[in-house]
């Protein structure tokens, strides 16, 4: 870089000129509604970015949804009856037809705009579910550049060539059917907050992963075009790659969830009408000589498993399915201590209350995964709780002829 002559006034250089916002917005943008389109795909569907259009999906039963995306930063609209915008990507499509990259037969034209706009010209083609009824939106759109007399009004030389194109006489049929297939699409919202708020209902994704996955996927997306686009080949991703990461990663990251505590925790008083109730689950710890404060810290661990377990399942973050398989390994466990137990301390002559709190203590100290989400600490003992209310499970190794003489029980965790 040469030195400025300290008498000579710098030129003045305004960075703000050199940037270009919306050209970096717009290929965001494609990146963003190929995640969108993604979302109403299913079987053998292909979406492309920048092959057909900015976006398209090409369908298992070979229609082509052609997708051109308008994003809007400031005040333009670019649907006005006058809008270069509009009529560039009217006169694109009616080349695409022309030059047979696009089967006007088997295609939607879609105008994507990222914000509401209105447009007279663009509704009534919208609006336009027939060939006649296309006919007579072409001829009325004319009107608004072309006399009576077929002479040309005043256009402006941004979009004049498109016009001409358009309205040419021997234009009318391909462009017709153009304007019959054609379907805008305008949103009240911002673009993002569209395609998250779609993500999340479509994809059923669960609140506490909705952000984590839907960055993940946008950042897959925008890889794997960019691997394509470096490879030379057309940026098109299948419907069934996009479900198959989305369902690894989702899997993935369930792995690593943790089930939160929701529910309040039991008041003093709610503790209390627990201990006077002569719960069985209590009385099982009563029978090995548990003392008063292992007996309220039980009822804690009780009351707070079974109100979250139902909040657990009424969000759909835990099954039954997924409560029986915990029940059934919990007992499971629960038998495995216990004949371990009677045989490590047999030398020992323990009593069977002392037997029995040494079953209960390390069940309790164990912490068990419901599946393959961690859960609270209190749980695992709260689930053990509930199945020795039952008389599922007990702690003194006499548990059945004290509290359910002669019978055989299978209940379920509630």
């Amino acid at each position: 870089m040469g030195k400025t002559n300290k008498d000579t006034p710098k030129e003045e250089v305004k960075l703000a000129n050199t940037h270009v916002p919306d050209k970096v917005y717009a290929y965001s943008l494609q990146v963003r509604h190929a995640l969108y389109e993604l979302q109403s795909c299913s079987s053998n569907d292909i979406v492309s970015v920048e092959v057909l259009e900015d976006v398209a999906v090409e369908k298992s039963d070979g229609s082509v949804d052609a997708i051109q995306l308008k994003s809007v930063l400031s005040n333009n609209n670019p649907i006005s009856n006058r809008a270069k915008d509009l009529w560039k990507t009217l006169y694109n499509w009616l080349l695409s037809v022309t030059n047979e990259e696009l089967d006007i037969n088997n295609t939607k034209f879609t105008l994507f705009i990222t914000v509401d706009r209105k447009g007279t010209i663009a509704d009534s083609f919208n609006s336009a579910a027939t060939f006649d009824k296309a006919q007579e939106a072409w001829e009325a759109a004319k009107q608004e550049f072309y006399k009576d007399t077929g002479e040309e009004k005043e256009l402006s030389d941004e979009y004049a060539l498109y016009i001409r194109s358009f309205f040419k006489p021997q234009n009318k049929l391909l462009a017709s059917q153009i304007i019959q297939n054609f379907c805008l699409k305008t949103i009240k919202i911002n673009h993002t907050a569209l395609l998250y708020e779609t993500f999340c209902e479509r994809s059923m994704i669960e609140e506490d992963l909705g952000d984590i996955l839907f960055t993940y996927m946008l950042g897959w997306i925008d890889k794997k075009l960019s691997v394509l686009v470096e490879n030379k080949q057309p940026m098109c991703i299948s419907y069934q790659e996009y479900r198959t990461e989305l369902i690894a990663i989702r899997r993935e990251y369930n792995q690593k969830q943790s089930l939160k505590e929701l529910a309040s925790r039991p008041t003093e008083q709610e503790v209390q009408d627990e201990m006077s109730a002569l719960r069985r689950y209590v009385e099982q710890l009563n029978v090995v000589e548990c003392d008063y404060t292992e007996k309220i810290e039980a009822i804690n661990d009780y009351l707070r498993a079974s109100t979250n377990r139902t909040i657990w399942a009424r969000r759909g973050d835990i099954s039954d399915g997924n409560l029986t398989s915990y029940q059934e390994t919990l007992v499971k466990k629960w038998d495995t201590k216990r004949r371990i137990i009677s045989l490590q301390y047999k030398h020992l002559n323990l009593s069977p209350e002392e037997l029995g709190k040494l079953l209960y203590l390390e069940c309790k100290n164990e912490p068990i995964n419901l599946d393959h989400l961690y859960v609270p600490d209190f749980f695992t003992a709260g689930c053990y709780h509930a199945l020795s209310d039952d008389v599922e499970i007990g702690w003194h190794p006499n548990y059945k002829d004290i509290f359910m003489p002669g019978s055989g029980l299978n209940v379920q965790l509630k």
